[in-house]
């Protein structure tokens, strides 16, 4: 039998854009953050901007639907 692991694609993501922020921006960091290890600094930051993009994709994905119903509705309403 096969196993299948689950892997959040987002979270990964997001946790690739964090390390390359950190790398990238350590001096700007507010002190606070850049006390703590790399890997704890990812793991926080990752966890509370995930799901904040996650809610920005199904908001987007939302109000396509409704463009695309929208004008579906123009369209048949225009070429009778």
């Amino acid at each position: 039998m096969t196993e299948y692991k689950f892997v959040d694609h987002l979270t990964e993501y997001m946790k690739a854009k964090v390390e390359r922020l950190i790398e990238d921006h350590r001096d700007s960091l507010p002190k606070e953050i850049a006390d703590l290890p790399d890997d704890r600094i990812i793991a926080l930051v990752t966890d509370m901007a995930t799901p904040i993009l996650r809610k920005m994709e199904d908001d987007a994905i939302t109000a396509a639907i409704e463009r695309v119903a929208g004008l579906i509705r123009y369209s048949k309403r225009v070429n009778k």
